[in-house]
């Protein structure tokens, strides 16, 4: 076998390899992102999921300065939380009663109901 030859053996194991590599990483990464589901009365406390609704009101807390909103799915108005930290005043500055928006977050629940709260500003947007 010529040395070429074995030079070019060398490369296609090598070039499998990566591909297998990022095959490997695309389908890790893609199946995190497919977990997200629309919120259901099946959603459980520390799943994230997405809904799409038109927001009823928005405040801010009477300490903290966290976003509260209600956003209004279906029959249902469903609490929104935005701890400072994670945007809160920047989508509050974005967004407006009467608004349609998507909003993407954890479930979590709060005095014995549940509600989303979100990441980052990326979690709220206008539609």
């Amino acid at each position: 076998m010529s040395e070429i030859e074995r030079e070019e053996k060398v490369m296609i194991v090598l070039l499998m390899m990566v591909l297998l590599s990022l095959s490997i990483a695309y389908v890790t990464f893609y199946q995190d992102g497919a977990q997200i589901q629309e919120l259901s009365t099946s959603s459980r406390p520390g799943e994230m999921v997405y809904l799409e609704g038109i927001v009823a009101s928005e405040r801010f807390t009477n300490t903290g300065d966290h976003l509260l909103i209600d956003v209004e799915h279906g029959s249902e108005t469903i609490k929104v939380f935005v701890s400072r930290d994670k945007g809160a005043k920047e989508i509050a500055s974005i967004i407006g009663e009467n608004n349609k928006v998507r909003v993407t977050g954890e479930v979590q629940e709060y005095q014995g109901e549940l509600e989303i709260v979100v990441q980052d500003v990326s979690g709220i947007e206008l539609l």
